[in-house]
């Protein structure tokens, strides 16, 4: 086989080592923002689940039927 002794040249190395540095800090970048936005959303977890849960009992209070109301459906 006649393969070549270098495939690569030292100047192709070099670009491939600063294309992966680059990348690498792209790739950091968007894992820190992306990763520090997942965090503010997680904040607001705790805050959404009272605000259902409240909303929920005032549903339930506001809807349900008065006493004299329900001893009457029961007579009929």
């Amino acid at each position: 086989m006649n393969l070549p002794a270098e495939i690569y040249t030292e100047k192709d190395i070099a670009r491939a080592r600063q294309n992966a540095k680059a990348m690498g800090w792209l790739q950091g970048g968007a894992v820190v923002f992306v990763g520090g936005w997942v965090l503010s959303l997680v904040g607001w977890i705790p805050t959404v689940l009272v605000a259902g849960g409240l909303g929920y009992v005032a549903y339930r209070l506001l809807t349900r039927k008065s006493k004299k109301k329900q001893d009457d459906a029961a007579e009929e």
